[in-house]
């Protein structure tokens, strides 16, 4: 019987950070037989403290970066054989959406990437990966990129 069922894989949409972590999931996904979904979390483009009047600025800006988004996912799911339903594009916190997402399918399995930050950085930055190794209720795979 296969562990693993249905597999979320987060995306950056670089392609050399992306290509390592899909690797590996559709390594896994062969193996297990397992559905992989595709999901790329969006931060918000903040406006606190802007001039008044120019918060339709900030809007058009963040709709450009949802459209540019969602057109390199389609991308990405084409080559991954990944259909559309099986594609997730999130506004918000990378945390929350990304464990959201994964409950809403019900993952048996998150694949991230992680830049292994060490010292100030990993405290000021933080690290998706760490974030979901201690948050998911499901396994969770962090593919280290930062070997090159």
């Amino acid at each position: 019987m296969a562990k693993y069922k249905r597999i979320l894989l987060a995306l950056d949409l670089k392609p050399e950070d992306d290509e390592p972590v899909s690797d590996q999931a559709i390594t896994l996904a062969n193996a297990e037989g397992a559905e992989i979904n595709l999901i790329h979390v969006i931060e918000p483009i903040y406006s606190y403290g802007i001039p008044p009047g120019t918060e339709s600025k900030f809007d058009q800006w963040q709709t450009e970066l949802e459209n540019s988004a969602k057109e390199q996912m389609e991308k990405i799911g084409q080559k991954l054989s990944i259909p559309q339903e099986r594609q997730y594009l999130a506004v918000g916190q990378i945390k929350r959406q990304l464990l959201r997402t994964a409950e809403e399918i019900d993952a048996d399995l998150i694949v991230v990437g992680s830049h292994a930050r060490h010292g100030l950085s990993a405290l000021f930055m933080g690290d998706t990966a760490d974030d979901m190794l201690h948050s998911a209720n499901c396994d969770v795979l962090a593919v280290n990129i930062s070997k090159k």
